[in-house]
């Protein structure tokens, strides 16, 4: 079965319509993501800062291998981003 002209100019209009309607819905979530993203990161960033400065004091007065220190800061770190 061959659509008539009318269908097929129907379905032309509907396709760059929906495209369109699909873009803005993209972007629009981009663009309210992208703050909220700009400050999680500059919140872990903060919190790492404390942490490793915290983990440092720490270390001078206990013996730990780098390895413990990287989970000390991991687990700071969790533990400030999860009292936010």
């Amino acid at each position: 079965m061959i659509p008539r002209r009318e269908e097929l100019c129907m379905m032309f209009r509907f396709i760059p319509a929906s495209a369109t309607i699909i873009a803005v819905v993209i972007s629009a979530i981009v663009f309210i993501t992208a703050p909220a993203a700009a400050s999680d990161k500059a919140a872990v960033q903060d919190a790492t800062a404390k942490c490793k400065a915290q983990v440092k004091e720490q270390a001078k007065f206990q013996e730990m291998s780098l390895m413990a220190k990287h989970k000390a800061v991991k687990k700071c770190v969790s533990d400030i981003l999860a009292g936010q």
